[in-house]
């Protein structure tokens, strides 16, 4: 049976057999203008020998910007015989949850929530790498990350605590990420829902890794696409180092430069819009992610004119791009709903 390239990059990856392994496929969706969204998880963990068997979850995230507190967090975890992976296609089930080329579906119900959603959307023509791609092939670095379906609409249904939400070509993002362990810590945005250019998306990603008993420096690597089809990428080897990037639990500023351009970019976020949850490495221990799908995001691009930078595109999205912080140790006085 033909697959083409981008279903290819979707496949699952864990062979059925590895320990130290972990693979997640994650969806998101701006519900705009309701000021909502979703965030949905499918995810698979083989710890090292000795720390139990390997096992699947799905997960299901609803924000609310009218109603923060009202934002909740479910999941469900079985033992990896209840899953059923197609090695032909792009299939992934988890009891009645499923995720395939172009959707997914699934039902949680916890503590008084319930979520559900049948969604679709149309596949991407071509995968977007936000690394280099030689370094899908090497070893390092030890979690690789692609979109196979980096800017989509999404429609379909979507039921939230007994009331339904239709999507209609909801702007939205499904990622796939795998790997033998977790970077110590890192920041991730993403934001296809800017004012001035509907077409363009952003995306970036900040990684600490442990050297020792050491973190790096922070490794930072992002990418522009603009609605023409121009796309600015800032990833290779040397920007990694050179690319600067500082956040804290609300705020992150990002900038580099390569070529005649540079890229400025700012998330901002309250901590009242995040919902915490905590996820599991391969080796036992704990990371602690405090994601918003309803932050403020601002892109300058910049064009080097006569020896100056002069600003050439701004873009801007209130409360409708994605951020997360995830640490080794909780963020004092942040519940975490899972």
């Amino acid at each position: 049976m033909a697959v083409y390239s981008q279903e290819q990059d979707n496949m699952v990856k864990w062979d059925g057999r590895s320990h130290s392994f972990y693979e997640v496929y994650f969806l998101k969706a701006n519900l705009r203008p309701l000021s909502k969204a979703i965030w949905i998880r499918y995810t698979i963990l083989a710890p090292k020998r000795g720390l139990g068997p390997p096992s699947a979850s799905v997960w299901g995230m609803w924000f609310d910007e009218d109603n923060p507190p009202g934002n909740f967090a479910l999941k469900e975890t079985v033992a990896i015989e209840q899953t059923t992976i197609d090695r032909d296609i792009f299939y992934f089930q988890i009891l009645e949850h499923a995720i395939y080329n172009n959707g997914m579906r699934g039902k949680l119900s916890s503590g008084g929530h319930e979520i559900s959603w049948d969604l679709q959307y149309i596949p991407n023509e071509s995968t977007f790498p936000l690394y280099p791609a030689l370094f899908y092939h090497l070893p390092f670095p030890k979690t690789k990350f692609l979109s196979p379906n980096w800017s989509i609409g999404i429609s379909g249904e979507l039921k939230v605590d007994g009331k339904s939400y239709p999507l209609q070509n909801s702007p939205g993002q499904q990622a796939h990420l795998w790997g033998s362990s977790h970077a110590a810590k890192w920041a991730w945005g993403h934001c296809n829902t800017f004012k001035e250019d509907p077409g363009a998306v952003f995306e970036a990603l900040s990684v600490q890794l442990n050297f020792g008993k050491k973190l790096s420096h922070p490794f930072t690597l992002f990418a522009l696409k603009l609605g023409d089809g121009k796309i600015f990428k800032f990833h290779r080897v040397h920007q990694w180092f050179l690319n600067q990037s500082h956040n804290d639990q609300e705020t992150w500023q990002l900038q580099g430069s390569g070529g005649f351009h540079q890229v400025k970019a700012t998330f901002k976020r309250k901590l009242s819009q995040c919902l915490g949850v905590t996820y599991t490495d391969t080796d036992g221990s704990k990371l602690y992610c405090y994601h918003a799908e309803m932050a403020d995001v601002e892109v300058e691009l910049l064009e080097s004119r006569k020896g100056k930078y002069q600003r050439i595109l701004h873009l801007t999205s209130p409360q409708s791009g994605a951020f997360e912080v995830v640490e080794r140790t909780p963020f004092s006085g942040m519940t975490l709903s899972l």
